[in-house]
């Protein structure tokens, strides 16, 4: 009887062991906390020289825009302190948030994206193809002029009240520091400026649409 008492605690033992180790090794696989603040650029990115900011609140879904199109390339903003906010702006009692949301996007684009070729200014009820936007990067790469991405209806006064918004580093480098964008952008860096219209097919503002998805991107 001892000897059979012995060899059942043994045999218990030794799957106690075996089924530890199992689970330890399911423990140390359980992915980490995301730190929503900080959006890592991922390994053998093919368009890596691309920023998105996004103005965001502290009802804005930032898991939302990490994880459905472009988190790899996104920088939120805030006119005070969020959860997921990469910087806090501020604003002036004289501003409107309209205001400081634009002195904040050219203060970031001047400062932390100056390298960086490519800048998308987008809402956080906005939904953006993401092909789209690299067709726009590849096509204008490189470019020495200035240009940007504006709602087709606003073409001929050059200013951006849409949702989204694109320009590149030879705009941010000559853009003005005050007033609207599109007097900065005269004030700064003169005629020679191209004008972009955007793709109303290509980005979804408030609601998106298709097949079995319906979407209300405001709520």
């Amino acid at each position: 009887p001892m000897i059979a008492v012995a060899v059942t605690a043994l045999v218990l033992l030794v799957t106690t062991i075996v089924l530890w180790d199992d689970l330890d090794g399911v423990f140390e696989r359980r992915p980490p906390v995301p730190n929503l603040s900080v959006w890592p650029q991922p390994p053998n990115d093919p368009h890596p020289s691309l920023a998105v900011i996004i103005p965001i609140t502290k009802h804005t879904d930032v898991r939302f825009y990490q994880n459905m199109w472009m988190g790899n390339h996104g920088f939120t903003i805030c006119e005070s302190k969020a959860p997921g906010c990469s910087m806090v702006c501020g604003r002036k009692p004289e501003q409107t948030s309209a205001q400081a949301d634009m002195d904040c996007l050219v203060r970031v684009a001047k400062s932390r994206f100056n390298e960086t070729e490519f800048i998308v200014r987008m809402s956080d009820d906005m939904l953006v193809d993401r092909s789209y936007v690299f067709g726009i990067m590849d096509e204008y790469k490189a470019s020495d002029t200035p240009m940007y991405v504006l709602s087709a209806e606003q073409t001929d006064t050059g200013d951006v009240t849409s949702g989204f918004y694109m320009f590149n580093q030879a705009l941010a480098k000559c853009i003005g520091d005050s007033g609207t964008f599109a007097e900065r952008v005269a004030v700064g860096c003169g005629n020679n400026v191209k004008r972009v219209a955007n793709d109303g097919t290509k980005t979804w503002q408030t609601l998106y649409t298709n097949k079995n998805k319906y979407i209300n991107l405001a709520a």
